[in-house]
């Protein structure tokens, strides 16, 4: 029967994660019970739990193999630590037998006359010859390299005309019939003692490289891929649980993993060393895009790695990064409870953008400058089925041609002088899953026509400089100043674009057609305006409010707004029924300045060349910018300038 002696046991911090356990490290096999007591003597000095048994040779076998614990470090001496060395694939470290433990139990003999012969194994029968040499003790020395050779050298004793036997533990236990005078070579506390310092090294290293091992198992597993590599015979050699998962199957370790995704083309990839990436496959009913890499040493395939992820879950990860994106700035702030309006005919066309918005079709709006064209559009979007996507809106006449291309289609790294390194995703891209608007419709170049054109028939895009297609689920929403039906008549809207856009269209009426608003939005802008100021918003007198409604504001609710801004800064002087008339006398200026339709011929032949020269380019400018319908490009050309020129040419008469 075995003695067990052991301290407690314990285990790593709790949680989840798999715990490290340290209790089964140290098993110290002793082949007597004094060395075993030596032992225990020794335990506090260590914090790693050390079991100590009582067990020589194969009772000290038994012991190591029921102890069970595949990273175990065995304490031994002599043939138990020899046997357990052959026997099991475990650490082994052996407890020495010192010039000191040899001196003490030769110090007997030195000078004596009685006859001494030493049995053991090899290298304890090495010292002893060397230690007696020194001493000058006559001795015979039969060493013994395997336990089933101890018989004959016991035999061998008996023949011999000995006084003493010294040995270890397995020669004294065989040694009861020579009839001589036995003495056991013991190992002292410090050769323990120093035994038990190398299996605690052994040990520390041990449980580290375990920790290691675990803290990889479990990044392993707590990723959402799943990770297969497999051998240069295409075998599995590991595979985390999200992969088991996919493929199905709890164990998949040393299967073929082509045999279990037969799509994957392993043998090719491995053969020709070329990585494989956005492969789709089925499995278990699920769709799966894998990416295998071949591993390559010295140039030689060593097998690969495949990394699998569901085309669902890659498709929620990128709502929720354009989700981030929405977040950061492509947002649509306004709804329809922003629009104010008492009018009738502003109330009809409210109710048919609500209608339009539960649709995904596209949308044309067309109003004059000023009109609220993108607060439509942002209220459209928040009462959509894509609300919660992003709102991305770009002017179409703020930008040139090929920078507009680069902004609204995205370019790969290279692609032009300047492009930025890694490429940009354009405001498509940006889009997906919202809605793209476009203000200034009608001033969109030809070509850059034919492109949004693909994009709205087969809703995908194609970065400036790439060979592939993205594909995007966008809602588009319009915006125009001109009515598009006019440029498509005059060739400068393409027929096919047109009748892709125009799906629904809304036209909103201009200021002057809704006179009830101009009082509402006036008390509304003036309000908002003084807020910002920090100011109470000063009273409106009515007067002044029969000055609004007289005035034609060919610059609509912008124009309107502006006025607003106006007056409440005027209204800080101490008069404010002066402040009133300051602005109802700039409003009659302004009304002035406007020609009459009727005096317009005459107008004109009196002013052609009436003023300065900057006069007469200015008037010459916006001749030309009025004939072209308002078209900022076309006006350009015409007038051979670029549209930045053209727009300082104009100054702030286009807004006005």
């Amino acid at each position: 029967m075995l003695a067990l002696s052991g301290r407690t046991k314990y285990t790593g911090d709790d949680g989840d994660a798999p715990r490290l356990v340290a209790s089964d490290m140290i098993l110290f096999i002793a082949p007597y019970p004094k060395l075993k007591e030596i032992a225990d003597s020794l335990l506090p000095n260590y914090d790693i739990p050390i079991t100590t048994v009582v067990g020589d040779l194969v009772e000290g076998l038994e012991a190591a193999r029921s102890f069970a614990s595949e990273n175990a470090i065995l304490v031994s001496r002599g043939g138990t630590a020899k046997l357990l060395r052959e026997t099991l694939a475990l650490d082994v470290i052996e407890i020495g037998v010192s010039y000191h433990d040899l001196l003490r139990t030769l110090k007997p003999f030195i000078g004596g006359k009685r006859k001494v012969a030493v049995v053991g194994f090899r290298g304890l029968t090495d010292n002893a010859k060397e230690m007696c040499r020194i001493l000058d003790i006559p001795a015979f020395f039969l060493p013994v390299d395997d336990e089933s050779e101890i018989p004959s050298r016991i035999e061998a004793v008996a023949g011999m005309d000995v006084d003493c036997l010294i040995g270890d533990m397995v020669s004294i236990r065989s040694a009861g019939r020579v009839g001589a005078e036995l003495h056991l070579i013991e190992s002292g506390e410090a050769a323990v003692a120093e035994a038990l310092d190398k299996a605690s090294i052994v040990a520390r290293s041990v449980l580290a490289r375990r920790e290691s091992d675990l803290r990889i198992r479990a990044v392993f597993n707590s990723v959402q891929e799943g990770i297969v590599s497999i051998g240069r015979d295409g075998k599995v050699e590991n595979a985390n649980s999200k992969a088991r998962e996919l493929i199905g199957g709890t164990e998949l370790h040393g299967a073929s993993l082509e045999s279990a995704v037969p799509d994957l083309d392993l043998r090719r990839i491995m053969t020709d060393g070329r990585e494989s990436f956005g492969k789709i496959v089925e499995l278990n009913g699920r769709r799966i895009v894998a990416n295998v890499t071949p591993i390559q040493i010295q140039g030689r395939s060593e097998g690969a790695v495949a990394v699998l992820q569901e085309v669902g879950k890659i498709q929620d990860l990128e709502k929720k990064v354009r989700k981030q994106l929405y977040l950061k700035g492509f947002s649509a702030k306004h709804s329809f409870t922003d629009i104010q309006t008492a009018s009738a005919l502003m109330r009809t066309r409210v109710d048919i953008a609500r209608q339009y918005a539960r649709s995904m079709s596209s949308i044309v709006i067309f109003g004059e400058t000023g009109t609220g064209k993108e607060l439509f559009a942002q209220s459209i979007h928040n009462d959509s089925p894509v609300k919660d996507g992003p709102f991305v809106a770009v002017n179409c006449g703020a930008l040139p041609p090929t920078l507009l291309e680069s902004e609204l289609f995205g370019y790969v790294e290279g692609a032009f002088t300047g492009a930025v390194k890694g490429g940009k995703a354009g405001l498509f891209e940006l889009a997906h899953g919202g809605t793209i608007f476009l203000d200034e419709i009608n001033e969109l170049d030809v070509q850059l026509q034919n492109k949004l054109l693909r994009v709205l028939q087969e809703r995908e895009v194609m970065r400036i400089g790439d060979a592939k297609v993205i594909p995007v689920s966008v809602r588009v929403v319009v915006a125009s100043n001109i009515p598009l039906r006019d440029e498509v008549r005059r060739g400068r809207i393409r027929k096919d674009l047109f009748y892709r856009l125009n799906v629904l269209d809304i036209t909103i009426p201009p200021l002057r057609e809704r006179a009830d608003d101009i009082p509402i939005l006036f008390a509304v802008f003036t309000e908002s305006c003084a807020r910002r100021n920090g100011d109470p918003p000063p009273p409106i007198p009515g007067s002044l409010n029969d000055s609004l409604r007289c005035h034609d504001w060919p610059g609509n609710v912008r124009e309107l707004e502006n006025v607003a801004e106006k007056f409440v800064a005027l209204s800080r002087l101490k008069d404010r029924a002066a402040a009133a008339e300051l602005v109802a006398e700039f409003l009659r200026s302004e009304r002035a300045d406007q020609a009459c339709p009727d005096d317009a011929p005459r107008q004109a032949a009196e002013n052609a060349y009436g003023g300065t020269l900057e006069d007469i380019e200015r008037r010459a400018v916006r001749s030309v910018f009025d004939e072209e319908s308002g078209n900022l490009s076309r006006a350009a050309k015409r007038l051979g300038v670029d549209r930045q020129t053209l727009r300082k040419k104009l100054g702030d008469s286009r807004e006005n």
